[in-house]
């Protein structure tokens, strides 16, 4: 008697269940904010000041930049003081001139000031009607505790809330950086 098949069997089960058991362990699932804002200013204006990714000054709560790289996707880096003295560092990862769009992911921060982890951004100025332009800012992250059953100030609720918080403030600050200005 022989127990091929059977092996072949309990193997090719295996196989199917493996993607599940992958899956399952990782313990979370990607989340992803988008906000969007319209601004008084004709979307070269705008995205004049989006492109200067060294200079976001207008950030809240920034107090320092230092940056290197320029606007060189993967090249571009930048270390953000905040007023409250936590560091924040992120790479430049896209730089569209054309489509008036950059992304950018933050490399570290401190967890009790944004509960999420692999937080990438992407910030497009866009024409709206009346020449004014609409900026969208769009993250994908995961919640800051990456195994299951997070404690609840590193959940997926905490971190959703404190990423659409964080995209509302940077576009309200863009919004009056651009309209003052």
């Amino acid at each position: 008697m022989s127990f091929a098949p059977a092996r072949n069997v309990l193997f090719a089960t295996a196989l199917l269940l493996l993607p599940a058991a992958a899956l399952a362990a990782h313990g979370t699932t990607p989340l992803k904010v988008v906000e969007t804002m319209d601004i008084d200013a004709q979307p070269a204006k705008v995205w004049a000041i989006v492109a200067d990714f060294q200079n976001w000054t207008w950030l809240p709560g920034v107090s320092k930049i230092e940056g290197s790289g320029g606007a060189t996707p993967d090249q571009a880096k930048r270390r953000l003081s905040l007023n409250n003295g936590v560091v924040v560092e992120e790479s430049l990862t896209k730089f569209d001139a054309e489509r008036m769009s950059l992304g950018y992911h933050v490399d570290s921060v401190d967890l009790k000031r944004l509960p999420a982890t692999n937080y990438s951004v992407i910030v497009t100025v866009k024409a709206a009607e009346g020449g004014k332009s609409n900026v969208e800012w769009k993250g994908r992250f995961y919640r800051g505790y990456p195994n299951a059953n997070p404690p609840p100030e590193l959940s997926d609720e905490v971190a959703e809330k404190a990423v659409t918080e964080l995209h509302k403030a940077s576009l309200a600050a863009l919004k009056a950086r651009v309209e003052t200005q």
